[in-house]
């Protein structure tokens, strides 16, 4: 066995052929407690599209290669091969196969990519969309032009700090270059006491636009720098920047990630963290609240 045949198992196959079973499962997450340790409520995620997991208990995942170096305790990936092919009823199991375009990313074929400063009429009209104000929209964001099959395309791009970019327009969410959290600080080389925690640009974006029109319902009374993760995924990275500060402000989604994903930067930071999802209950996210997009 390969790594691309091993990539081709059903992440949730495999994990009932070895005794865990889900114990929720919302569209196509999959909820276990978790195959990594014991614990009382599932915090061990399989995303059944990308045939990916998460553990926000450990706060790392990936494909059913890097599940089998922690299940096996190796970091020797032709071990790991060796010990999936040998385990009993594995032949039996449907094979998936994701979609090219999931196999190889989009950005790859992208060409001629320019990032200049936001102006486009139409990336305008998007944020106002979204409720978001077009100030606070041209102080944190760009806009990013690139060619891809021949064809013209644009999206706002939401600098990280590894010099990618998260790019979104109505009909395409990705990444350019490397995948990272953001850190936007509240005075230039300066750290505050309190740091607000994201999820999504979209959601700080929203924030920044409410705390502008004055709603203290939902924002901090106090200098806060804003931590935005661009997926749960990078939670990990987030927590090394976490730890420097005394108070933690978590708003994050209304669903099950989010509340374990809060529940995981708790555990690790006991009395500092603060979650904020009840300023905004009844709303799956903070946009979503802002739009008065109830659930």
């Amino acid at each position: 066995m390969n790594i691309a045949e091993a990539k081709e198992i059903r992440m949730v196959d495999f994990l009932q052929l070895l005794g865990h079973s889900p114990v929720r499962i919302c569209n196509s997450q999959y909820w276990y407690l978790s195959p990594l340790r014991q614990e009382d409520t599932p915090s061990f995620k399989v995303n059944d599209r990308l045939n990916e997991w998460y553990d926000f208990g450990e706060a790392t995942g990936g494909d059913l290669v890097e599940l089998g170096k922690h299940l096996y305790g190796t970091d020797s990936v032709s071990e790991v091969l060796s010990r999936i092919e040998r385990q009993e009823g594995i032949r039996d199991l449907p094979r998936v196969r994701l979609p090219v375009a999931m196999l190889q990313p989009v950005e790859a074929d992208m060409r001629d990519v320019r990032v200049v400063p936001l102006r486009h009429h139409a990336l305008l009209s998007y944020l106002r969309s979204r409720m978001i104000d077009a100030d606070i929209g041209k102080m944190f964001c760009k806009e990013v032009h690139y060619e891809l099959r021949r064809r013209h395309y644009f999206g706002l791009a939401f600098g990280n700090l590894s010099g990618g970019y998260e790019v979104r327009n109505p009909y395409y969410k990705g990444c350019l270059k490397s995948k990272d959290v953001s850190l936007i600080r509240h005075s230039h080389g300066e750290t505050q006491g309190h740091v607000c925690l994201f999820e999504g640009f979209m959601d700080f974006l929203s924030y920044m636009t409410l705390r502008q029109a004055g709603d203290k319902a939902i924002c901090v009374d106090a200098p806060c720098d804003h931590l935005v993760m661009n997926s749960v995924n990078n939670l990990k990275k987030a927590l090394g920047h976490l730890q420097e500060y005394p108070f933690i402000h978590c708003y994050l989604d209304n669903d099950l990630a989010g509340q374990k994903t809060v529940e995981t930067v708790a555990s690790l930071f006991a009395g500092k963290v603060n979650n904020e999802a009840y300023r905004y209950d009844g709303y799956k996210d903070l946009n979503d609240y802002l739009r008065g997009k109830r659930l």
